[in-house]
């Protein structure tokens, strides 16, 4: 007979990639979460762990000098590594994003925000109109579009 009881998510999970995905991503946070305490004072937020593949840690950094400071203390970086849970790790690659360093959308609380502009005058609108005279069709259209802002 056939078993009609539903699944769990967490059967689901576990039977497809997505559970070595899943765990693939919890490794790397946590590698980043201990190079935090690692890492030299004022380059933490500039250096991230990017990927573990086949015991090679590959960290990004934001600049080239940021990268050299890292390169001084890799050996450093890799026993302490390992001595916290991560044994299996045999060389730290570093390579360079400057994307880093750009600020996530969102992330800008100190952007100013659209300040609205004041209705176009009336006289502005008329003169406009005169200019919109001489003018070819196509530009014609558009300054009478703006000279109707005037009216709103």
């Amino acid at each position: 007979m056939r078993d009609h009881r539903p699944t769990t998510t967490d059967e689901l999970i576990e039977s497809s990639r997505l559970s070595k995905l899943q765990q693939h991503a919890k490794e790397i946070i946590q590698i980043n979460l201990i190079l935090q305490t690692l890492l030299p004072k004022g380059i933490e937020p500039h250096i991230r762990a990017a990927n573990v593949r086949g015991g090679h840690l590959v960290l990004e950094a934001a600049s080239a000098s940021i990268k050299m400071k890292v390169d001084y203390d890799r050996l450093n970086i890799l026993n302490q590594l390992r001595t916290q849970g991560f044994g299996k790790l045999i060389s730290i690659e570093i390579k360079i994003n400057p994307a880093i360093y750009r600020p996530q959308k969102g992330a800008r609380e100190d952007q100013k925000e659209a300040i609205p502009r004041p209705p176009l005058s009336e006289n502005a609108a008329s003169s406009l109109l005169m200019i919109a005279q001489n003018a070819n069709p196509k530009v014609k259209q558009r300054l009478e579009n703006i000279a109707k802002l005037a009216k709103k």
